[in-house]
């Protein structure tokens, strides 16, 4: 088998209310922007996406969707979070408490990161991570 580099580029997810999610995304991480946005024709239904990241990677928010997010507590198959490293965990719980969002749980101790997760309003789940080392080796020490 051949072995290449790669990485996630995005994530995209369906929602009811995509300036909800955005704003919730651009609280917790300022310096990201909408980068670009339109309407497209799904199976019919007119849908409207965004893209909201920086130039390497972002979160594809499409509207045409209904209702919430299973609990992350729940068995169900679907994504159960997504992940964000940070360079600033305090300044993101700051940034979202802000804007009224409340921290719904943190991540494990570890010698070498933390972490803590958010809600936003349609019940997806986003990780925040900060890493406290730079050697991939502690970073993904598994305790």
């Amino acid at each position: 088998m051949e072995k290449f580099s790669a990485y996630v580029e995005h994530a995209n997810i369906c929602v009811e209310s995509p300036e909800e999610t955005i704003r919730f995304l651009l609280a917790a991480i300022p310096d990201w922007r909408v980068r670009g946005q339109g309407e497209m024709d799904w199976f019919g239904a007119l849908s409207h996406w965004f893209h909201v990241g920086n130039d390497a990677t972002y979160i594809a928010i499409q509207s045409g969707s209904s209702g919430k997010c299973g609990n992350w507590q729940d068995v169900w198959t679907g994504v159960k979070h997504i992940g964000i490293v940070v360079d600033d965990m305090d300044a993101v719980i700051r940034n979202l408490q802000a804007a009224g969002f409340a921290i719904d749980h943190y991540g494990g101790d570890h010698p070498f990161r933390k972490n803590v997760y958010f809600l936003e309003n349609h019940g997806i789940q986003f990780e925040f991570i900060e890493y406290l080392s730079t050697s991939n080796t502690e970073k993904n020490l598994y305790v």
